[in-house]
Order: C-alpha cells, then structure tokens, then sequence
C-alpha cells in the first residue's frame, strides 16, 4: 500500500480541462469459424455449420437500401460465453441470447417496473407457503416446439438449481425460496414456499431484468436426448426460447445472429429481419465501423459518442438516468461479523464497535463529507456536463410512489455543496478530521483535494483492486473514503453499499436501519413495500450513510438512416445491450 498526500494543482488542473480524444482504427477481413445454426422444423436436431466470418451489412438506410440484419456493436462477454442462459450466464454476459428468451416477470422498458410477462399473474396464499402463478396461455416456442406450459417452466427453473454449480446469484435465491415445484394444470404452476425463504430478491431473480431463469422449451431438450444439467454446447443451438427473435448462428468469439420469428409475437414484434451482435471490445473500433457502415449502433465513452454525433450518428438515451454515483464511507463497524441469512437484530447483538473512533460514526461528519463535495465541478470535468445530481443514490424521483417531494426541497440546505456549512460542521465535531480516500481515478482526487480544502486531513491511498476489496470486506478500515457507481435495481441494490450483515463491508451499521431494510424485502405487495421504501428512503435522507453525488442516463449511438428510436429504461437493472425488440427502424 503507498499513501502520499493530494496534488491540488493536478487534480484542479483536471477539473477545469476536459480532454479531447479521438481514435481511428482500421478493422481487417475474418477467417473462417465454426458456427452454429438453429435445429430445424419440428425438432430436428441442430447442426454444425462452417460459414464466414460476420456478414457485413451498410447503414445506407437513406439511399433507398433497405437494412434487414440490425448489427449492434457490444464488447464481447466480459464472463464468457455459453448456451444455457440460466445456468453459466451472468448478468452482463446475458445479452448474448437476451432476444429469444422471456421470463416469467417483465421489466418495463419506460419505468423499469415489474409488469406480467410469461405469467399474467401470481397471488400468494395467506399462509405464505403457496405462491402460484398463472401463465399466458398460446404462447409458442421457436422452431416448433410447442406452447409454454407449466412443465416448461418446472423444467428451466430446475435446471437452474439442480444439479447445484450454476455461476448465477439468482439459483440460491430460488433454491432457498422453493421446496417444491407443482403442475397445476397446463398453465397453473405452484411454487411451494420455505419458511422464510421467499424475498424480494427472489422475485427480481424471476424478472426479465436479473440472469438465470429464462424459460426454455423441455421438448427441445428432451429431442436432444436430455440429461441434466440442459446445457448444449457451443457447437449446438440454444434450447427454444419465446422471445421475439430465434437464434440462427453464432462464430465464437466474433458474433451471435438472431431472426425475427415468422409469426406474430404475442407482446412486440422485432423491426428488423435479422439481428446480429457483434463482438468489438475496443471502444474505437466500434467508433470505426460505425462511422464506416458496418455496425449500426453501439455504446461509447461521451467523448467518442460526441465525435460520432459531429460526423452525422444520432444518440439516443436511456429511459431513466440509471448509472448513479456516489461516495461509500468506511469504518463504522460492530464488533461482531455479519452473517448472510440471519436477522441482523439476532448478529449485531454487542452495539459495540470495532472502530470506535470512526469518524463515519458520527452523522455531522458524514454531512460535512457532503457538502465539502461540489457536484458541478466533478459533472464538468469527468462527466461532460451531462450529469444530473443525485439527491438520493438508491430512490429514484422518477419512481413516485416511493420518492418524497422533500427530499428535493431539502437537500441543498442538509447535504449540497456548501464547503463554509461543512467547515462548521467539522468544528462542532472538535476540529480536524483524519480520513484516508482511495485514489481510483482523477474523480476520487478531485474529492480528496475538496475535503482537504474544508479542514479534513487526508490520506490519500493506492492499492490494487484485490487488495482494496479484501481489506474492505475484511472490515479492515476505519475511516475510509471510497468512490464508486451502481447499475443495479434500486431495493436489491441498496444491500451492498447499505445493508450491514452482508460481507461487502461498505455500510455504515446501524441495526435499526438493516431491520427497516429487511421489511422492505419481505414485503411482496407493490404498493405496500413502495411505501415502506418511501419510509427507509426518509431516514437514509436523514443521516447520510453514504454520500449521492451525480447520476447518468445510458446512452446507444445510431446510425439515424438506419434506427429511428430505442426504448430501453437503463443502467438500474442488469441485461445491457437488451430490450432489442423495442429498437425502431427508420
């Protein structure tokens, strides 16, 4: 570990210059792969094909040239990729074959909210032990095989837990809800509830927005011969799904190629015949062949989207602003560790700390860290001015039901930037506070130089990645200031960077907060739980356990001849590059 002391100059220089970049680079002719192509008719078995590398396809829509293959430019799979999207797919790999799979619960593309999707509805019994959904019923499988039935659904779940070993999060939340699955009938399935077991968590885990419980065809499988775990290989197709596209092909490594389904999709029909992502791990290449034609959207640094956005390409943002920003603080620890699964009235039993002279511990020095910090300043200079401040970091204003009006009133007299109110505040603490602040990038020295700059005395510390997130799950800091961003749903989110008996060691620990926070996941009725959100969200307003600084929307860069609008809610939720069925063409 190295530790010095803040550079003003550099870091204000950086504050008040914003570089430029441009890159350019030139994209050479593929070899040969292997692909894989979609089993035929009635279930005959896929096939392995050779075939060329990734068709190109020109963005010429203007020109009377009619785009049928939409080629979206994504960075490979950060994890890997695979077949079996409930098993050995993690959330930000899971747009590899997010076009022809659906879930039991939707995520609206506008609101991010919860909407039926393969289940028109579910009631859980008022024992709390039966939770039964109700499926749409003429629902069809790709490539013939059949309608979604319950059996469909008992089959892909438990392809998900059983055999145990499947990198998703979501298994352990449906292994730990679930007793038992039981048929109905065709369209009625019962989930058989354990004490305890059934969260809010479990049922993000069977919403569109989390990765792991697709519903895939078992006559599919089972034409295959079937087995356990229903995991095809690379060199075969992926299991049926219902999605609005059917897979064709995929060249590992290089891409994975989509087709609208030949019959009309029950919620939303694909615009384009073909759909194709395409594998550019370098932010500049994918500028490259946007710019020359061969892709025809993409993701890009705000730098690259605004030099694409002067040479003609449109941009187009997210629904909600869902990348937000902010400032862990940690140290303020109990003296027992958590344990994951427990009340954390029953583990944090002591009230004693581990740190007791933690400066986190005290709410007026939490505030002084938030108004020594000036978010306009940091929106120039790292974020384009694009930026929008974010009053509350997990609550978002555009979810009304769970967002309190006084919130925006209050904020810039309670925790906005105000470095003479922060002064007093440290003042009123007894004087000088010593802190250390990791230094991750030009933003988080930036913020040391402004805490310094208010009478805090500042360590600045450098370490790796793995040596920082063991320490600090370790619990090892006293008085540490972190920088860090989430893109996760809101309630679910919040656990990391605010729930105490979770092994994340970002929270400030207060059983009395995790207590609340355990209601709000307990609770299952919508309307219900939004206002015991509301109700958490006024006491994290009230004593600042971390510190909300900006939030950005997402933003996809088009070719305007080619794509007309994207619809798609953004950043807080998993599944990027998705929602593909709601990508208009011009």
């Amino acid at each position: 570990m190295r530790s010095k002391k803040p550079s003003a100059l550099r870091v204000l220089a950086a504050l008040l210059c914003l570089a430029m970049i441009s890159a350019a680079c030139t994209s050479g002719e593929t070899g040969e792969e292997s692909t894989t192509t979609a089993g035929g008719d009635g279930g005959e078995e896929p096939t392995t094909t050779t075939a060329a590398g990734p068709t190109t396809t020109a963005a010429e829509g203007g020109g009377g040239e009619e785009v049928t293959r939409l080629v979206f430019g994504v960075p490979p799979p950060p994890d890997g990729e695979s077949n079996n999207p409930n098993r050995d797919i993690q959330p930000n790999d899971e747009y590899q074959l997010k076009p022809m799979y659906e879930n039991l619960i939707a995520v609206d593309p506008e609101t991010a909210q919860w909407t039926p999707m393969l289940a028109e509805s579910w009631e859980l019994n008022e024992a709390g032990d039966e939770l039964t959904f109700n499926l749409r019923q003429g629902v069809q499988f790709h490539n013939d095989f059949g309608e979604m039935t319950a059996e469909d659904v008992v089959f892909s779940l438990t392809d998900l837990i059983d055999p145990p070993g499947a990198i998703s999060g979501v298994a352990e939340a449906v292994r730990n809800a679930v007793e038992e699955f039981e048929v109905v009938d065709d369209y009625t399935v019962i989930f058989h509830i354990a004490e305890g077991g059934l969260s809010y968590s479990f049922f993000e885990g069977i919403s569109y927005g989390a990765a792991g419980t697709a519903i895939k065809s078992a006559a599919d499988w089972e034409s295959r011969g079937g087995g356990s775990p229903a995991s095809p290989t690379m060199d075969e197709a992926p299991i049926a799904g219902t999605g609005p596209y059917q897979f064709i092909e995929r060249a590992a490594g290089q891409n994975v190629v989509f087709e609208r389904i030949p019959y009309d999709h029950w919620r939303q029909d694909g615009s384009f015949q073909e759909l194709e992502y395409r594998y550019l791990p370098e932010d500049a290449t994918r500028l490259s062949a946007l710019l020359a034609g061969e892709i025809h959207l993409t993701g890009l640094p705000t730098e690259l989207g605004d030099e694409a956005e002067s040479q003609g390409m449109g941009i187009i943002r997210s629904q909600l602003p869902g990348r937000r920003y902010g400032v862990p603080l940690e140290g303020c620890y109990y003296v027992e560790p958590p344990q994951p699964g427990v009340p954390s009235a029953e583990v944090f039993v002591s009230g004693e700390r581990k740190f007791p002279d933690s400066p986190w511990c005290n709410v007026d020095i939490r505030r002084a860290v938030s108004k020594a910090i000036d978010r306009d300043a940091l929106n120039e200079a790292f974020y384009g001015g694009e930026a929008e401040t974010a009053v509350m970091w997990y609550w978002l204003p555009e979810q009304t039901d769970s967002w309190n009006p006084e919130w925006d009133e209050r904020y810039a007299a309670e925790i906005g930037y105000d470095p003479d109110g922060a002064r007093a505040l440290l003042e009123e603490a007894g004087g000088p506070v010593e802190i250390q602040v990791l230094a991750r990038n030009d933003a988080t020295e930036a913020i040391a130089v402004m805490l310094e700059e208010v009478g805090f005395v500042v360590e600045l510390v450098s370490m790796d990645d793995a040596e920082f997130t063991a320490q600090r799950e370790g619990r090892e800091f006293d008085r540490m200031v972190d920088y860090d961003d989430t893109a996760s749903e809101n309630i679910t989110g919040f656990e990391p960077a605010g729930y105490a008996n979770q092994d994340s060691g970002r929270a400030i620990e207060m059983v009395e907060w995790d207590t609340q926070y355990e209601a709000v996941l307990a609770e299952l009725d919508p309307a219900a739980q939004q206002q015991l959100w509301l109700e958490f969200g006024n006491v994290i307003f009230d004593n600042v356990p971390h510190i909300p600084l900006l939030r950005t929307y997402d933003e996809i860069v088009v070719n305007p001849e080619v794509v007309c609008d994207y619809i798609f809610p953004g950043a807080n939720m998993s599944a990027p590059y998705s929602f593909v069925e709601y990508i208009s063409a011009c």
